[in-house]
């Protein structure tokens, strides 16, 4: 497993450690009887779709055997598209707002996190960096 595959492994890891907490909090609350609140449920919808943005980075590197660099760049492809051509929603109920909020949260938290990396890949630096005009996988792991 090379260098960017741990990466992304990790990044998944995390994922998906963060949804099952944000959702952990909320069944608590209702065990315990209690309300929770708009934002735990918002935080749990989010870490969902971001989990979702990372598994889709995972089946391309372990369903497809695409090397890290590539399956974390087409990922981010899809979700510069999915915030380029998602309308804003202004029907439905509130549900269906706030669920399509939270998909837009999580496609810009995905793209945050794998920005470093990207310009790493995409670059001039990067470029230049193994002689051949193609990033090396060190260079865009930092």
């Amino acid at each position: 497993m090379g260098q960017l595959e741990k990466l992304a492994t990790d990044h998944h890891s995390r994922a998906a450690e963060e949804w099952g907490e944000a959702v952990g909090r909320i069944a608590y609350a209702a065990d315990e009887g209690a309300d929770f609140t708009a934002e735990e449920f918002a935080r749990a919808a989010v870490a969902q779709h971001a989990y979702g943005w990372w598994q889709q980075v995972m089946d391309l590197i372990n369903g497809e055997e695409v090397d890290g660099a590539e399956a974390i760049m087409r990922t981010r492809r899809r979700a510069e598209q999915h915030l380029i051509q998602a309308g804003p929603v202004c029907y439905g109920d509130l549900f269906h707002q706030a669920m399509a909020q939270a998909r837009r949260q999580a496609a810009q938290r995905f793209l945050t996190a794998t920005q470093r990396l990207a310009d790493a890949l995409t670059g001039p630096a990067a470029r230049a960096g193994d002689g051949t005009g193609h990033a090396t996988a060190e260079g865009a792991a930092r």
